[in-house]
């Protein structure tokens, strides 16, 4: 027996290097494995470090980004409310006008991106050691001010406005990006930062809407919200397609005349040729008539302004070809949204319309904005040619208060230009609106466009107008907007009387 137990000694003792070598290789495995868990656990923290810092600054103008603003707001409210801090502070929010998207589309990305970055850095000279500006979206920034109403943000306001409205000067140009901001105050207009973030966007909207610098928001403005929404829902109910067919019982058209005139003898207006521009109006079964600067926008938002088009496209052919052969010759100019002009049916529906209803050639125009020329310049240019093959005119309507410059004008195939009322309204008194459409007269006769000039109401705007050269007017002092009847009958006044106009006043 005792030999037994020393072989089997032995034999343990024989074994126990081996179990020594494994162990320890158990434990090289482990040590290797934890190490590679360890080096991943920090490939991954500093992938997210890397991602986070990523995500918190804004690619092209270095400044702090929305995901990084919406953690500091959460964190400035809370430590607000932790302390009882009677203080307040401003939530500003400030966008960059349209012409940025204009710059960002038609220049180098070098440009669009360097004004970004010196917008961030003006913004940044004028703040307190305590304020924020954040760069949230391409057009769009936020700013964190600790102050409230009153003379001190009045003044820092001003000068920010006075700082961003500088030019951006490059070799050979400079660019003006204008701004608008919206302002909501702590606690005043909200303790949760998603509420303060919505009412500070109300008053941003108001502010573009208004064509306005800078909006507080007031309850005001959140009730105009409500109201366009309610409007959003009757426009929808109004156009959905069960109620197409019976669309003219709340859309009506209506047509303001507008005449090219040939000679001025006394009072009395020599007419050439009159056309009509085709505008739309909408009696609210409830709310009765609704402006076309509310509901035209609303349309344009909700997409329905395709079926709304559409309907007057063919309403204004329809009216067009029974005038033609009752009143005499004659044209229609229709109104395109940029949406409808970018869509890709909108040759189609002319054409279509146009074979249905034969009309004299040239009597037709469309009259488009600077914006639905710029949005995409080439693309425009080449379905104006389209229009062009149809034998539809083209006109550019409110012509000086978007994004064009008399240079570009040669790139498109226009026929008429429009001048915007603005520069009408003070024509007389402000001598550099004088200067703009001298300019404009000289230009539209060099390039054998006509030139129209709406808003006209005095008598004394017209002739000095007709004395400078320009011979297509538009405005009170001729005609309101009419109704289909009113305008024929306008028409066969002036018809009856040899295409004559008296005018008191000229």
């Amino acid at each position: 027996m005792a030999s037994e137990k020393i072989v089997e000694s032995d034999g343990i003792e024989g074994n126990l290097p081996r179990q020594l070598q494994l162990l320890s290789a158990e434990n090289n495995l482990l040590r290797a494995e934890n190490q590679d868990l360890i080096f991943q656990v920090e490939k991954l923290r500093s992938r997210r470090h890397d991602l986070e810092k990523k995500l918190s600054l804004h690619s092209k103008s270095g400044l702090p980004s929305h995901y990084q603003m919406d953690i500091d707001l959460g964190e400035l409210i809370a430590s607000y409310a932790d302390k009882g801090d009677a203080r307040t502070f401003t939530l500003l929010i400030l966008q960059l006008h349209n012409n940025f998207n204009m710059i960002r589309k038609s220049l180098k990305a070098s440009v669009s991106e360097w004004v970004l970055y010196q917008l961030g850095v003006r913004m940044s000279s004028l703040l307190g050691p305590s304020d924020r500006v954040y760069h949230t979206r391409d057009n769009e920034f936020v700013l964190f001010l600790h102050r409230g109403p009153g003379a001190e943000l009045k003044t820092f306001l001003n000068e920010m406005f006075s700082k961003l409205n500088e030019p951006h000067i490059f070799s050979g140009f400079n660019l003006t990006v204008p701004v608008s901001a919206g302002a909501a105050f702590y606690p005043d207009h909200g303790q949760d930062k998603s509420i303060l973030l919505h009412h500070a966007d109300i008053a941003l909207g108001a502010a573009l809407e208004e064509k306005k610098p800078f909006q507080v928001f007031k309850d005001s403005l959140l009730e105009q919200v409500v109201e366009k929404i309610e409007l959003q829902n009757s426009i929808i109910k109004a156009i959905e397609a069960p109620a197409l067919a019976q669309i003219g019982q709340q859309f009506h058209m209506y047509f303001q005349p507008k005449l090219h005139i040939k000679a001025i003898e006394g009072d009395v207006i020599h007419v050439e040729y009159i056309e009509a521009e085709a505008l739309i109006r909408w009696e609210h079964p409830q709310r009765g008539t609704i402006s076309p600067d509310k509901f035209i926008p609303l349309a344009e938002e909700t997409g329905l302004i395709m079926p709304l088009g559409k309907w007057t496209i063919y309403q204004s052919l329809n009216y067009l070809q029974s005038w033609q052969k009752t009143l005499g010759p004659l044209g229609i100019s229709v109104n395109l949204s940029a949406r409808q002009f970018h869509s890709e049916d909108i040759l189609d529906v002319f054409s279509n319309i146009m074979e249905t209803h034969p009309i004299n050639p040239g009597s037709l125009t469309v009259e488009l904005t600077e914006t639905s020329l710029f949005e995409d310049p080439m693309q425009a240019s080449d379905v104006m040619k389209r229009f062009k093959n149809l034998g539809i005119l083209i006109s550019v309507d409110d012509f000086g208060t978007g994004y064009s410059s008399l240079s570009h004008l040669h790139k498109f195939p226009l026929d008429e230009i429009k001048i915007d009322k603005l520069f009408i309204e003070s024509f007389l008194s402000n001598r550099h609106d004088r200067i703009i459409v001298r300019s404009l007269v000289t230009l539209a006769k060099e390039m054998g466009m006509k030139l129209v000039a709406e808003g006209v109401e005095h008598p004394a705007v017209l002739r000095k107008l007709y004395d400078m050269g320009c011979t297509g007017f538009q405005g009170y002092l001729l005609s309101r907007p009419l109704a289909p009847q009113d305008f024929a009958q306008f028409y066969k006044k002036i018809a009856d009387n040899g295409f004559k106009l008296t005018v008191e006043g000229l």
